[in-house]
C-alpha cells in the first residue's frame, strides 16, 4: 500500500510502487521559477535501468505555461570506497562546468552511496541547493530516507565527515527492489533488522518468522517512521553501527555493508548477554533472526584486537571512552560507555 511519512524537518517521504516513473511530476512541484534546472545524479547500473524513463517523464509531464526546463545528468561510482571528498570535488566541478545555478534541484537516483555523495555535494554547491532523494536499494530506502545528513568516508575510517543535508522530498519506489542482486537485498535486510531490534516487537517478529519478502512495504514504512522520529543525536547511535563500520573499513570495503553490519549486531548481542546487559533470551532471539534471514552473526575475518583498534583509530576515543549501543531488550537499546582499554575485551566477549 502507498504510504507517506513526514520527517521531523517537514519534508515528505513517499513510498509506493512505480513512483520513479512519475519523477518529473513529483519534482516539478518544487519548481519556483519559469526556468528550472534539474541535475540527475546516478551510477552506471541505475542509469541503464531508469535514466531513459526518468528523462522521458520530465519531457512528457505537464508543465506550467512558459516553463523552460533543463535536464542534466552526471554518473558517479557507487562502491563504498568512492564515498569520499575526491568524488564530491569532481561532482562539484562537473556541476560548475555545466553552468548550474544556485537554484538548481539535485535528484539523487541510486543506492546509499549515490544519495549521500550527491547530498553532500548539494549541501555544498553555491551554499546549498535543493535535493530530492530517490533511493533505489532497500538499504538506501531505510538508511537515507530519514537521515537528514550526508556522510563521507575518510582514510582513517567510515562516515567520519558529515554535514546537515535535509532533502526537499524523498521518493521510494518498491518496484526498484526487483533489480537488486541477492547481496544488495541482504544488505538492506540487515539495515531493516537493525531498526526492528531498536523499534520493538511488531517489526522484529516479522524477521523472527522469516517472512520478510511478504511484508517488505510494511517493513520499509515501519523503519522509516521509526527513524523519522529520532533526534539527530540518536540517529548516529544505532545497534551494530560502529562495529559494522569498523569491519567494513578493515576489509577495504570488500565486505558489503549489510554483512559487516550484521556481524556487528551479532557481536554486540553476544557480548551484551555475557556481560549482563541483556538476557540470554534476547541475545538468542537476535542471533536466530540474523540466521533466519541468511545474515552472518560472526566475524571470522578479523580479531577482536583488530576491530578494537579500528574503532580507536576511527573515532579518536578520548578519556571519556566510547559509547557503544547495546540491546537491553527488543525495542529497548541502551548506551554503554566503554573505556579504550576495555574495548577489546567487550568485543572479544561477543566473538
Amino acid at each position: 500500500m502507498p504510504a507517506n511519512v513526514k520527517a521531523n524537518d517537514g519534508y515528505s517521504i513517499r513510498i509506493r510502487r512505480g513512483i520513479i516513473e512519475r519523477l518529473g511530476v513529483e519534482i516539478l512541484r518544487l519548481a519556483e521559477d519559469s526556468y528550472t534546472e534539474i541535475l540527475i545524479v546516478t551510477d552506471e547500473k541505475v542509469s541503464g535501468l531508469y535514466l531513459p524513463k526518468v528523462i522521458m517523464n520530465f519531457q512528457e509531464c505537464p508543465k506550467p505555461d512558459g516553463m523552460k526546463l533543463r535536464i542534466c545528468e552526471l554518473t558517479i561510482d557507487s562502491h563504498e570506497g568512492a564515498k569520499n571528498f575526491q568524488t564530491v570535488a569532481k561532482l562539484l566541478d562537473d556541476m560548475a562546468g555545466l553552468g548550474l545555478s544556485g537554484k538548481c534541484i539535485v535528484a539523487a537516483v541510486g543506492g546509499g552511496v549515490v544519495c549521500e555523495t550527491a547530498g553532500f555535494a548539494a549541501g555544498c554547491y553555491m551554499g546549498g541547493v535543493r535535493l530530492v532523494l530517490v533511493p533505489t536499494t532497500l538499504a538506501g530506502m531505510i538508511e537515507v530516507s530519514a537521515w537528514e545528513s550526508a556522510f563521507l568516508n575518510l582514510s582513517s575510517g567510515k562516515n567520519l565527515a558529515g554535514m546537515s543535508c535535509c532533502p526537499s522530498l524523498v521518493l521510494c519506489d518498491t518496484d526498484c527492489l526487483a533489480t537488486l542482486s541477492p547481496e544488495e537485498y541482504r544488505s538492506g535486510i540487515a539495515e531493516a533488522l537493525k531498526t526492528a531490534i531498536m523499534s520493538g516487537e511488531e517489526l522484529f517478529r516479522i524477521f523472527e518468522r522469516g517472512n520478510v519478502q511478504d511484508n517488505i512495504e510494511k517493513i520499509i514504512e515501519g523503519c522509516i517512521k521509526y527513524r523519522a522520529n529520532l533526534t539527530p543525536a540518536m540517529r548516529t547511535k544505532c545497534l551494530g553501527y560502529a562495529l559494522g563500520n569498523a569491519v567494513e573499513a578493515l576489509s577495504g570495503y570488500g565486505i558489503q555493508h549489510g554483512a559487516a553490519l550484521s556481524q556487528g549486531i551479532g557481536i554486540t548481542a553476544r557480548a551484551s548477554s555475557k556481560l549482563g546487559w541483556c538476557s540470554e533470551e534476547t541475545s538468542a532471539r537476535i542471533i536466530n533472526a540474523l540466521t533466519r534471514n541468511n545474515l552472518p552473526s560472526e566475524c571470522t575475518n578479523f580479531t577482536a584486537g583488530e576491530i578494537s583498534q579500528a574503532l580507536l583509530n576511527g573515532h579518536k576515543i578520548s578519556g571519556s571512552g566510547f559509547d557503544l549501543v547495546v540491546p537491553a531488550e527488543i525495542g529497548g537499546c541502551v548506551t554503554k560507555n566503554i573505556g579504550a582499554g576495555e574495548l577489546e575485551g567487550v568485543i572479544s566477549a561477543g566473538m
